[in-house]
């Protein structure tokens, strides 16, 4: 028999970095996903991993040995990443590698994998789901995460998400601005590394006016009707952050001749940026070398 799992990639809009001390963050589902197929292996006692990417090429495969899921081969950072996941399921299910029956599972998908759109969380919710784990615990366990990409993965909707005495809170919201038609997401060419910009904020000491803060723009970024009062509460959000961080806007290094707004989504430096504009945005963006770009209604779910 085999087993079809699929979840959608995420955007972090608002709260970067400042969700993980409690800050509220608005995160967007994005019509791209990665769908995980789960089939029986009779002949050998291992777990079979391949992966594909959007042209349906593999560009990643691993082989772990049954029952104490030894890696085969060489080790890399993927097959250890995967191999914590795999030895947090046998803890929380000690039987299930027990009877040496082989799985193979094949992950797929639709987007370029150096998007980055919550690649890990997508992975992370496909497997709790097909081993019957809460997605939540097993990110806590293998990612130094807030859970809010793992939340928006789980709901598939626009939410608000915050950390409240170290649990995830979060809700489903409306969010289809009039001015929708003036966002762009447009994707940098530089891929971060989430987990350890992480690591750095966290030494950082965060006051909690600051979260109060980011906080009450997410909340009125939500309420927003006007392009103006988004693009300044855009530019107040990043100039927040940039302090913080000791870091330059991305408008400032390198759209500021921008008519609008620009926002680093997630992790500062890479991945996509959001644009609010008015007309030919996609122009603007090709002229500065940045051909890759989707409209709001191109890029969310």
């Amino acid at each position: 028999m085999v087993e079809v799992f699929k979840s959608h990639g995420k955007l972090m809009i608002t709260g970067e970095y400042f969700v993980l001390h409690g800050a509220k963050s608005l995160l967007l589902p994005t019509k791209f996903f990665q769908d995980m197929t789960v089939s029986r292996l009779n002949e050998e006692a291992l777990v079979l991993w391949e992966s594909y990417d959007q042209n349906n090429n593999k560009w990643f495969s691993a082989e772990f040995n049954l029952p104490n899921l030894a890696i085969r081969g060489n080790e890399t950072k993927e097959k250890i990443f995967l191999k914590k996941i795999l030895d947090f399921v046998a803890k929380k299910k000690p039987k299930l590698f027990e009877n040496n029956s082989g799985i193979n599972i094949k992950t797929r998908m639709d987007f370029n994998r150096n998007w980055g759109l919550g690649s890990s969380a997508i992975l992370i919710n496909n497997l709790s789901n097909y081993f019957g784990l809460d997605s939540f615990e097993v990110s806590e366990y293998v990612t130094n995460s807030s859970g809010a990409d793992i939340a928006s993965t789980k709901i598939s909707k626009p939410i608000i998400f915050s950390v409240n005495d170290k649990k995830p809170c979060y809700k489903e919201v409306n969010f289809n601005p009039p001015f929708s038609k003036n966002l762009l997401f447009v994707f940098l060419n530089k891929k971060q590394s989430s987990a350890e910009e992480v690591e750095k904020f966290k030494k950082i000491r965060i006051e909690d006016d600051e979260i109060r803060s980011i906080s009450k723009i997410t909340n009125q970024i939500l309420k927003c009707k006007k392009i103006d009062d988004f693009n300044y509460l855009i530019e107040k959000h990043e100039s927040i952050i940039s302090n913080k961080i000791k870091k330059e806007t991305v408008k400032n290094l390198l759209f500021k001749d921008f008519n609008g707004s620009v926002k680093s989504l997630g992790a500062w430096g890479g991945d996509f940026v959001l644009a609010c504009g008015q007309n030919n945005l996609k122009n603007y963006f090709k002229k500065k070398g940045f051909d890759i770009s989707y409209s709001f209604n191109e890029m969310i779910k």
